[in-house]
């Protein structure tokens, strides 16, 4: 395949399903990483769920877009440096807040470090107390950055949580942070059996939920037009239906994880 042939099937793969705006439209860019919240998973058909949503408020608000799956370094930075681009799932932070628009909660979120059940010479009462283990991290997520202001030293920044999970089983590193709704489907994206894992400990104070959120220097129209749009899809219901079993999940979590 030469190189023009090459770059046509990548853009079309990264814009697959994604409505094009009209001409003379504001073309606004949604940008998201390849997780299970994000993208039916191929062996379970299950997921994608903050992708459908998104794409309703975007329908429902009459507005054109595209879609890409980024790394979630070149995602973030996107958001961060150009108008009329909306990312998500993004957790609000303290740190974040005052660096974008912030649309509206997909859902509510804790951060766990998770580790091998089997592992008994781990035992932490505290964050404080895995500082001087290998952790594993997602570049850019909120836990990274984190864990980064509290000083922790052996992190190991990666691309995705599927490495995450696999470095553990293979021992090669000790944690690795992940998010009380996003484990179970972790697990089933990856064919990994997660009664092998347990949570040892919650990263307190990093971020009350994932959400939209749009680019600072955006248009305020366009802000007003998503934030009413968000509102009226959990209104009616759509909200409700769409993350009900992630939502169930995380009302369980303790139940399964702990």
């Amino acid at each position: 395949m030469n190189t023009k042939c090459l770059y046509t099937a990548i853009l079309s793969a990264q814009l697959f399903l994604s409505p094009q705006p009209e001409a003379g439209e504001i073309n606004i860019q949604l940008v998201t990483e390849n997780t299970p919240i994000t993208r039916v998973s191929l062996n379970s058909q299950k997921g994608g769920e903050a992708t459908r949503f998104i794409q309703g408020v975007m329908d429902n608000a009459d507005v054109g877009y595209t879609l890409s799956y980024l790394p979630w370094r070149r995602a973030y930075h996107n958001a961060r440096a150009a108008p009329n681009v909306v990312i998500f799932p993004l957790a609000r932070t303290a740190a974040r807040e005052a660096e974008f628009q912030w649309i509206g909660q997909l859902v509510p979120i804790k951060y766990y470090l998770f580790q091998l059940k089997a592992r008994n010479d781990i035992h932490v009462q505290s964050l404080n107390d895995a500082k001087p283990y290998e952790i594993g991290v997602v570049n850019y997520h909120a836990h990274h950055e984190l864990l980064l202001e509290r000083k922790f030293a052996h992190l190991q920044p990666v691309n995705s949580s599927d490495q995450n999970i696999k470095k553990l089983l293979l021992g090669r590193i000790d944690f690795f942070s992940m998010s009380d709704g996003g484990i179970q489907p972790l697990c089933e994206r990856t064919q990994i059996d997660c009664r092998k894992l347990k949570a040892a400990v919650e990263l307190t104070g990093i971020a009350g939920g994932l959400y939209m959120a749009l680019s600072n220097d955006s248009d305020p129209e366009l802000a007003r037009k998503l934030k009413l749009s968000f509102s009226q899809l959990v209104n009616d219901g759509t909200h409700a239906e769409i993350f009900a079993e992630r939502l169930d999940r995380l009302e369980n979590f303790s139940d399964t994880w702990q």
